[in-house]
């Protein structure tokens, strides 16, 4: 398990250096597109190789919608977003994986910061929308609370006017809303899932209102029983800290104290990362901000645990 404790302490490892940054503009091939996820596919568990085929022939016919959708997304955020060639091509491996986004909506998140974390929150969830849309132009898969019932499925749009129409209250009751309103229906409870599921945990404190070790717990044990029904690869967790409260920074405290010789698979799927109480100066490094969040629990280049100068 891993998390970070700032935006912008260093460039992960995978991501560009200068001289690739500046050879880095050229389109991948749906060639190179191709050979980069089944790479990632050969690199991770069973889930992902029964879903996306064991052998190069059903690689070819099950990859040809994504490396489709690859090749157009690389396109843009290379041509028109100024993303470079090498971090493009590593978002691709968005196209072989849903999105399902839990949000905080305690209390805090409307009364902290004097309203800023609400508009943080906003801008984070349409970063990750605009760059998740063009992996799948369904968008994100699924969109919920942790306080309250309901929310969104298939988003694509702004959230900013969805966010203020909600009523915010309620405590953070991390692990017990994971499991209820993510994990029971879209993974534990899906016999027939088709993708691995990305979940983004919006978060802007530490847990309350449950057992110490219950998120850890629910995590736990949604890996354990799809390693037995259909591989543990096939889920992730990213867990994003809006805010400069406390809270924010105990959570990923925590995240980092759990004991990778006890929990090396959650330490392998899950990342932390602090978004902070306003996103847009942090995205002066856009090309390592966003990455970072969306790659940082698959993909282990993008991982905290190749982050520099953290303690």
């Amino acid at each position: 398990m891993s998390a970070t404790n700032t935006l912008a302490q260093g460039q992960a490892g995978g991501a560009p250096g200068p001289s690739e940054a500046e050879s880095g503009r050229r389109v991948p091939s749906s060639r190179e597109i191709g050979e980069r996820l089944k790479y990632f596919i050969e690199s991770r568990g069973e889930g992902l190789k029964d879903m996306y085929g064991e052998t190069g022939e059903e690689q070819n016919r099950r990859l040809k919608g994504p490396i489709k959708m690859g090749e157009e997304m690389a396109k843009k955020l290379i041509t028109e977003m100024g993303c470079t060639g090498e971090v493009a091509k590593d978002l691709t491996v968005l196209t072989l994986y849903d999105v399902a986004i839990l949000i905080d909506d305690s209390s805090s998140m409307i009364s902290e910061e004097n309203g800023q974390r609400m508009g943080a929150l906003a801008r984070f969830i349409d970063h990750i929308t605009e760059i998740y849309s063009m992996a799948n132009e369904s968008g994100i898969l699924a969109i919920r609370f942790m306080n309250r019932a309901g929310g969104e499925q298939d988003w694509t749009g702004k959230s900013q006017e969805y966010l203020d129409h909600h009523v915010y209250g309620g405590v953070t009751r991390i692990g017990t809303a994971l499991k209820k309103r993510i994990l029971d229906k879209f993974v534990i409870g899906n016999r027939n899932q088709k993708k691995p599921l990305l979940v983004l945990i919006a978060t802007d404190g530490a847990v309350e209102g449950e057992r110490k070790g219950h998120l850890g717990d629910v995590i736990r044990d949604c890996l354990n029983e799809c390693k037995v029904s259909k591989g543990s690869d096939v889920v992730a967790f990213q867990f994003s800290c809006i805010g400069n409260g406390p809270g924010a920074t105990q959570l990923l405290t925590e995240l980092n104290q759990i004991d990778p010789n006890q929990d090396q698979k959650i330490r392998e799927c899950v990342d932390g990362f602090l978004v902070g109480s306003d996103l847009e100066p942090q995205l002066a490094d856009k090309w390592f901000v966003l990455p970072r969040i969306l790659l940082g629990a698959i993909l282990p280049s993008w991982n905290r645990q190749n982050d520099q100068d953290l303690s």
